[in-house]
């Protein structure tokens, strides 16, 4: 939190590598938390107290600052606001659906996505190297789900939600990108919760369920690992390109399939492990110089 509050020295791309894998712990966390939140709470409800208790935590940490863009960044501020909203809601519906470790497994094929969003319209290198980097994470998200692929009904939806989701956070990504050019992470991560707050806040109508400690700290566990990681995620952002960022970010999928398995007593099986292997080497090769 005081990171997010004070400004922050310019690092270089090697850095930036590390903070963006931190950004994938916290998502990966995150992931858990929603699922054990969602057993008490809509999925939608669950996003919009994600998006409001992180707005919150912002605003105080920057003492307002957040909301000071740039003059003409608004508009853009609010596109990436709704792209990412729409990613995180269909996100968090799939993690109830499907499960943290199969919904973020099949959300965290967006690199693809976003790598050839940001070659069409930000101009990034797309070369051989990140093409291999690419197809590893794919092979290493296909290992983890292993003998999961064969989808039961009850986790369809989950699963195509998860799916609309790696469509749009590869878009999200690339707008974080292409603002991070001209504004801080404080600031994008700010109207971003802003934006989020707005677009879910309908989910209220459907009734408030009962507060219960599970449910509270499971909400609490959602706001604090989402905010930390969203900004870092950000601030990543602003050293690496989208390609090598989504990369390190999807690696959040060891994490919730490891969390999952050891709170949820869920089996791990060691396609998960060759899974990650695949996933930690796509990172290393897009790493490397070309």
């Amino acid at each position: 939190m005081e990171a997010i509050a004070r400004p922050v020295a310019r690092v270089g791309a090697r850095e930036g590598v590390g903070i963006i894998l931190a950004a994938a712990v916290l998502f990966g966390t995150m992931a858990l938390f929603v699922r054990l939140a969602a057993r008490e709470m809509p999925p939608i409800q669950v996003t919009f107290v994600r998006f409001i208790g992180s707005f919150l935590i912002l605003i105080v940490t920057t003492r307002g600052q957040g909301l000071r863009a740039r003059r003409g960044a608004v508009k853009p501020l609010i596109v990436r606001g709704l792209i990412g909203a729409a990613a995180i809601a269909l996100y968090f519906i799939a993690i109830a659906g499907a499960g943290a470790g199969l919904a973020t497994l099949i959300q965290n094929g967006y690199p693809v996505f976003a790598a050839s969003f940001a070659a069409l319209l930000l101009g990034e290198a797309f070369s051989l190297r990140l093409v291999a980097a690419l197809g590893l994470n794919v092979a290493g998200v296909a290992l983890v789900l292993g003998p999961e692929a064969r989808l039961h009904p009850a986790v369809a939806i989950g699963a195509l939600a998860a799916c609309g989701s790696a469509l749009l956070a590869g878009g999200a990504v690339v707008a974080a990108r292409h603002l991070r050019r001209t504004e801080s992470a404080s600031v994008i991560t700010t109207w971003f919760m802003a934006v989020g707050v707005v677009v879910t806040a309908p989910a209220l109508a459907l009734g408030l369920p009962p507060l219960s400690v599970p449910l509270v700290l499971a909400l609490a566990g959602v706001i604090v690992t989402s905010v930390a990681g969203q900004w870092l995620l950000h601030h990543g952002l602003g050293f690496v390109s989208v390609a090598r960022g989504s990369l390190m970010a999807a690696t959040s999928v060891v994490t919730a399939a490891t969390l999952e398995a050891l709170v949820l007593g869920q089996r791990l099986g060691p396609h998960v492990f060759a899974g990650a292997c695949c996933m930690i080497a796509a990172v290393g090769l897009a790493t490397d110089r070309d």
